[in-house]
């Protein structure tokens, strides 16, 4: 039957309302399409291949029908400051370290409770430090850690696993958040085209994760069961920005953080695993940069740990004939290079022997509650650091700081370094630690500190530069 203008121009009007919604529909779907194509494309190109995390979780699984009685687990100062073969050696174990760098405390619980799971390991030695206890979780750090285990997983205990990231208290109602859903944002290799074309380069070249690993990771060398390091030594002069305080700030142990060290205490003891949780070592001035702080947040967590039956062990407060290190032991204000690493767990492993006799292992450190003993055993000059003054009349003046134990006596002596590096006797070897620069210099000037007595050019020194 015919029909009229108007109703047919009502039914196209009726006709166009679901057509409009399937359109919608349809472009919501291809933007996603294209979001999570581009995402893919970002994670390709940026997300680090052969990430630390990568590298341990790979070989991890491929010890699988190994022995393993012993894991290390914590952040990258645990990571560099265990060698597993010397421990073994001296030791008689199965060693496998579990750090990666920035590991949260949860991620080495989620390390220990695996490794307790796959090897019953007798066994659990937990590396920290005081930035451990102190900072904020870093989110990209716990992605890069839980991506890395899922790599190697089958899908169903991958996708639990990634569900358990995004819901994680770490990020869940956080703007941190979005980190898990595009990890390249916060784990990705240096943003310049060299990078990028070397991580895409690694990606495609069928390198397995260690191999790329070496590549991404300049100067960094894989020794076998989860270790690798580097062999940078630190430069003692710029000890003022190699202190944890100036890189990381200062704040006292969170609670939060000291719940997850329980967990981990918990997990250890109701699975019948020997926990040592121990505070890995650093140059002297790095420990005295902190002040009185350090001997009261370090009780706090030494309380939390003996009080759960588990081992406590500052490495810092070792007395000298149990473990003395090398000023050439540091890479830099953190960590131990190779070397280092060697010599403090071949004097660890003395520890761990006496710990297995039955020894009260406390005895052979200073400890927090008689902190004098500690400052006064410091013997050398650690580090010098210097400030710059500018009074209201432009005079400059020049304040040293010697990083030393209460008993030893420092003279200071300051010269000028021009561009050509030729020098200027400014104020020659005295008891003053300040000195006033003359008007109108320019350069740096050089800070030297050394020993009363000592007939050494210096000990320590430090570069100032100066106002231009």
């Amino acid at each position: 039957m015919p029909t009229s203008k108007g109703e047919r121009t009502a039914h196209a009007a009726r006709g166009a309302v679901p057509r409009s919604r399937r359109r919608k529909v349809v472009e919501t779907f291809v933007v996603l399409a294209v979001i999570v194509a581009v995402n893919a494309l970002c994670s390709f190109a940026l997300e680090q291949y052969g990430s630390l995390s990568s590298v341990m979780w790979s070989e991890y699984r491929a010890a699988a029908g190994e022995r393993v009685d012993t894991v290390v687990v914590g952040s990258s100062t645990a990571q560099r400051a265990f060698d597993p073969q010397v421990l073994d050696a001296d030791l008689g174990t199965a060693t496998f370290s579990m750090a990666t760098p920035a590991q949260q405390l949860d991620d080495s619980y989620t390390a220990a409770r695996q490794a307790i799971e796959d090897h019953h390991v007798r066994r659990v030695i937990l590396g920290v430090d005081y930035e451990s206890l102190s900072l904020e979780n870093w989110a990209g750090s716990h992605v890069a850690f839980a991506r890395a285990k899922m790599q190697g997983e089958p899908l169903p205990q991958a996708v639990a696993d990634y569900w358990g990231l995004l819901v994680s208290p770490v990020f869940f109602g956080r703007a941190d958040s979005l980190c898990a859903l595009f990890p390249w944002g916060y784990n990705h290799v240096k943003l310049d085209p060299g990078s990028v074309a070397d991580n895409v380069r690694e990606r495609l070249s069928g390198d397995n994760t260690l191999e790329a690993a070496k590549v991404v990771n300049g100067g960094w060398t894989y020794y076998g069961r989860g270790y690798g390091n580097y062999d940078d030594v630190i430069d003692y002069a710029r000890a003022r920005e190699s202190t944890s305080v100036a890189l990381h700030g200062l704040s006292d142990f969170k609670e939060t953080c000291l719940d997850q060290v329980e967990a981990i205490v918990r997990l250890c003891r109701e699975n019948g695993v020997q926990l040592v949780v121990v505070v890995t070592p650093r140059p002297a001035f790095n420990v005295l940069a902190y002040g009185e702080r350090y001997p009261g947040q370090m009780a706090r967590l030494q309380q939390l740990v003996e009080d759960e039956g588990a081992t406590f062990v500052d490495a810092n407060l070792l007395h000298a004939e149990t473990y003395s290190p090398q000023d050439a032991d540091f890479g830099d204000g953190e960590h131990l290079n190779r070397d280092g690493a060697a010599r403090f767990s071949r004097a660890f492993a003395t520890v761990l022997q006496a710990l297995d006799a039955g020894q009260d292992v406390s005895s052979l450190s200073h400890s927090y509650g008689h902190w004098d003993q500690y400052l006064a055993s410091i013997r050398q000059i650690s580090a010098v650091a210097s400030r710059l003054d500018v009074g209201d009349g432009g005079d400059v003046t020049v304040t040293a700081q010697t990083y030393t134990g209460t008993d030893v006596q420092v003279e200071y002596r300051f010269l000028l370094v021009d561009k050509d590096g030729a020098t200027t006797l400014i104020q020659d070897w005295s008891g003053s630690d300040s000195c006033n620069v003359p008007r109108g210099s320019r350069g740096k000037v050089m800070v030297c500190a050394r020993q009363v007595g000592s007939t050494a050019d210096y000990e320590r020194y430090c570069m100032q530069g100066l106002p231009h």
